[in-house]
């Protein structure tokens, strides 16, 4: 209101020029007022002033003022009006250029900052924008490679494939329309083993309930590892009850065909959430051979159905599924090497195992490697063999993890080492005879050598009986095992050209074996003429069991070293061969007449020397024994015993070595090495169809019989080892039985002989005869000697020849009808005939043979005294 009574005002003091016209604004409309006040023509108005007029007369005119410039005074009237509203418009002006100004900056800014992440999408980031759209638009689609088979020489599957399960869970989607939560929880626990307490848990009792926080779960794994049978049963359960918000992931596992046959050479394999991966073994060392390679389909789906669009190019990558390796692992002859390492581990208890190699002496191939104690492949992380559940069970789960890996996952054939013994003095000869420097029939003194006043080298039998073989040949000492003989070859060779055979024979190196974590041996850098006239016997230094076998093939087959192989060749997954390993030498150390002249001297040994234990009726075995003593430590007293071998000895055919390592008796000799490794020698050769060649001797040999031991009152494993002194077996008589057990009686006892391959079965206080193990009779008939002696052997029963028989001949009867019944160690007599033709007895099924052992003449002939001990202790 205020600036209209204003403008009011001024309007009616401004005189107003009508000659002009029409203007805007405020001037504008006091011009046509003063027009309308000055036209004669017009409406005559009176107003309230004097001269009649509706405006106030002019004092200028009416001659009261002096006359002044209307328009100026009007202009500058309204200027001075307005100046207020020219300064807000100024104002208004100038905020609306900054903000123009403003604007027009961040428009700039943010072009550029458009343009730099355009730039940054399209060039600079390019593959990680591009990636994001993808994985919009395109699915990728991968497909596992089947890890590659291990098979054994003959083409047996020891590794193959197989898929566990991954029980999963969505916990808010578990809904039963037959079943209720209690009811779900309790079919959990009963079909896949888990907890009440983990499944009450994972499963919400209100799905709708959001302050539960079981419902804020998407998906868990309920147990991994659940084989498909129970799978299979789990879902066939939920399916017939309804239930949802299961589900199974199938994951790739290994499976062992064998369980714990080889299982240090198989080692084993474990899926680690992404494939499977060799921890330990073969399947280790070839990890990369047996996985394969991943396929991929890469293609643009559509991304509600998942669908592949049509028209779209997919990259595609298909799957490479790993390689197979065939080994020259036989799994006949692994099982023979392994039940013979396991009798000596149950009879002599050794603190820290026994070995046991099978080697082709030519070609380097690996036929059998034993490690005992051994575990089950398919359950790694169980009771090894040895162990008893009691035992197991009282250990935590750290305690048996590292219980395993120290003594069933280590393969103590590559990785530990011992100290070698006598079986190095083979090694010593070889290379006194290389640089001719002795011959068999030279002599020399078995006195005790003193090297310092610390250092004195005796004999075993000075050790043991206070007096040595005096002189004697290198022929005699090889056979007795006479140290100080064998110092002064080694000293007659010298320190250098000593150690440069050493190095020669690959003791300082791995011998390149595929197998992980191999060691090698420990041996002086710097020696001295101590540390070699010592070495010279085998002590002072160390050697893994695969070293000392594969030195021990050089002299076998004619001087050269060669690296031994497990793995025969690799092939594709269709079975083509890609890659043979073939045999690799690494040098030629001695020559054929050195090492001829060496085999002569272990067949000795056996023949005629401390190795008798390791003879085999109708397969010339020769080698050599060793009884390596521990001076110093807890263990001190405590022996190494081995044996290394070959056989036969005029064309041999295997190389054995056997090492039983500080068995807890101490009075055990190395006889024990020997009968074991002659144990595997005649299985291994009878496997392989090599043909018994008998000697008269042999024949001799073969039927002269062996007092059982009197072992009355003795701990099971003392007996055992006291009974198979001369070469004889034990059973135990009772499941429940243990290496402590006090033995009561034996069957056959002590008052009667037995070949040296008879079984004597141990039974303890309390078991009376209707308690005995029984077995059945074989059928002998058309059988030689030794087939009769085997197959009687194979069922626990002890096998005679009777005195009228032709040895050369076959079995024409039996004292017993095949398929009886009758106690194992039974003694069966048998008559062979090389003119008259077999006849057959039909079996008495019905009754036990309660007088087998005292019916036939026992055959004392050639009986040693009751508790001869033929052992040696070298």
């Amino acid at each position: 209101m205020i600036p209209r009574m204003r403008w009011l005002i001024i309007m009616q003091q401004t005189p107003i020029n009508n000659n002009k016209g029409p203007a805007n604004g405020q001037n504008g409309h006091r011009k046509e007022a003063l027009q309308r006040s000055n036209n004669p023509k017009g409406p005559q108005v009176k107003g309230p002033y004097s001269n009649g007029s509706q405006i106030k007369p002019d004092p200028v005119k009416t001659g009261k003022l002096k006359e002044q410039p209307v328009k100026e005074d009007a202009q500058e009237n309204l200027d001075k009006e307005n100046q207020p509203s020219k300064k807000r418009r100024i104002k208004s002006s100038v905020f609306a250029k900054a903000w123009i100004a403003v604007v027009a900056v961040f428009v700039v800014f943010y072009t550029f900052y458009l343009m730099y992440n355009l730039y940054k999408t399209t060039v600079t980031d390019y593959d990680k924008y591009a990636r994001a759209a993808a994985d919009e638009q395109w699915t990728l689609m991968t497909y596992s490679a089947n890890r590659g088979m291990i098979y054994d020489s003959n083409g047996v599957a020891l590794a193959s494939n197989t898929y566990d399960f991954t029980v999963i869970c969505s916990p808010k989607m578990v809904t039963s329309t037959e079943l209720t939560r209690e009811q779900i929880i309790q079919a959990s626990v009963e079909y896949l083993g888990v907890t009440y307490e983990k499944m009450d848990g994972i499963i919400p009792v209100d799905a709708s309930d959001k302050n539960d926080p079981r419902n804020n779960v998407e998906g868990c794994d309920i147990t991994k590892n659940v084989p498909i049978e129970k799978k299979e049963a789990f879902e066939s359960y939920l399916k017939e009850n309804k239930v949802k918000g299961f589900g199974f992931v199938a994951v790739p596992q290994r499976y062992y065909n064998y369980g714990s046959l080889a299982s240090q050479v198989v080692g084993y394999a474990k899926n680690d959430g992404i494939s499977l991966n060799g921890l330990y073994g073969l399947e280790a060392y070839y990890n990369d051979v047996l996985s394969g390679t991943d396929g991929y389909r890469y293609s643009e789906t559509d991304e509600i159905t998942g669908g592949v669009l049509p028209y779209s190019d997919a990259t595609t990558v298909p799957v490479t599924d790993g390689n197979n390796i065939v080994t020259n692992i036989d799994i006949s002859i692994q099982r023979i090497a392994e039940q013979a390492a396991k009798e000596a581990y149950d009879k002599y208890e050794p603190i820290d195992g026994v070995c046991a190699i099978v080697m082709n002496p030519y070609t380097g191939a690996i036929y059998a490697m034993v490690s005992i104690p051994n575990y089950d492949c398919n359950d790694p992380y169980g009771p090894p063999y040895g162990v008893s559940p009691e035992s197991w069970n009282a250990l935590n789960s750290d305690q048996q993890v590292q219980y395993v890996m120290a003594n069933a996952w280590r393969n103590r054939c590559v990785s530990d080492t011992y100290e070698p013994g006598s079986t190095f003095k083979s090694l010593t000869t070889c290379m006194a005879f290389e640089e001719n420097l002795a011959k068999e029939d030279d002599t020399f003194s078995d006195e005790p050598i003193q090297l310092s006043s610390q250092h004195t080298i005796s004999c075993w039998l000075q050790k043991s009986g206070g007096y040595n073989h005096g002189t004697e040949t290198l022929e005699k000492a090889f056979q007795n095992s006479c140290n100080p003989v064998f110092t002064q070859l080694a000293q007659k060779i010298g320190l250098k050209k000593y150690y440069s055979y050493v190095r020669m024979l690959g003791f300082y190196d791995k011998t390149g074996i595929d197998l992980p974590a191999e060691g090698k041996g420990i041996f002086h850098k710097d020696p001295t003429v101590v540390d070699m006239s010592v070495l010279a016997y085998g002590e002072s230094s160390t050697v893994t069991p695969i070293q000392l076998i594969t030195a021990y093939c050089a002299i076998i087959n004619g001087g050269d070293l060669l690296v031994p192989h497990v793995v025969k060749y690799i092939t594709d997954s269709n079975g083509n061969i890609i890659d043979e390993i073939e045999p690799e030498v690494v040098r030629t150390v001695f020559s054929e007449d050195t090492c001829k002249r060496v085999r002569t001297l272990m067949e000795g040994v056996v023949t005629d020397g401390t190795g008798s234990a390791g003879k085999v009726a109708g397969y010339s075995v020769a080698g050599k024994t060793s009884t390596s003593t521990i001076d110093v430590g807890d263990l001190k007293g405590a022996h190494v015993l081995s044996f290394s071998c070959y056989a036969p000895s005029y064309d041999p055919k295997i190389a054995v070595l056997v090492v039983i390592n500080k068995p807890k008796d101490h009075s055990v000799g190395s006889s024990s090495a020997a009968s074991t490794a002659a144990k595997i020698v005649e299985g291994t050769l009878s496997y392989m169809g090599v043909e018994r060649r008998f000697t008269p001797e042999e024949y001799e040999q073969l039927l002269k019989q062996w007092y059982v031991q009197e072992v009355e009152g003795m701990p099971a494993s003392q007996a055992a080892s006291r009974i198979s002194v001369n070469g004889l077996s034990t059973l135990y008589g009772t499941m429940d039985m243990t290496p402590d057990t006090i033995i009561k009686t034996t069957h056959p006892d002590y008052t009667y002989t037995l070949y040296k391959t008879g079984i004597v079965v141990l039974y303890p206080e309390g078991v009376s005869k209707d308690d005995w193990l029984t077995t059945r009779v074989p059928n002998m008939t058309g059988m030689s000697a030794i087939e009769c002696i085997e197959a009687c052997l194979k069922v626990n029963l002890n096998c005679k020849i009777d005195k009228d028989s032709d040895i050369e001949g076959i079995c024409i009867s039996q004292s017993v009808p095949a398929g009886s019944t009758v106690y194992a160690g039974d003694i069966i007599y048998v008559t062979l005939s090389s003119t008259v033709s077999p006849s057959y007895t039909a079996p008495d099924e019905t009754t036990v043979n309660n007088n087998s052992n005292n019916g036939g003449e026992d055959g004392r002939v050639d009986a040693l005294p009751p508790n001869n001990d033929d052992d040696d202790d070298d």
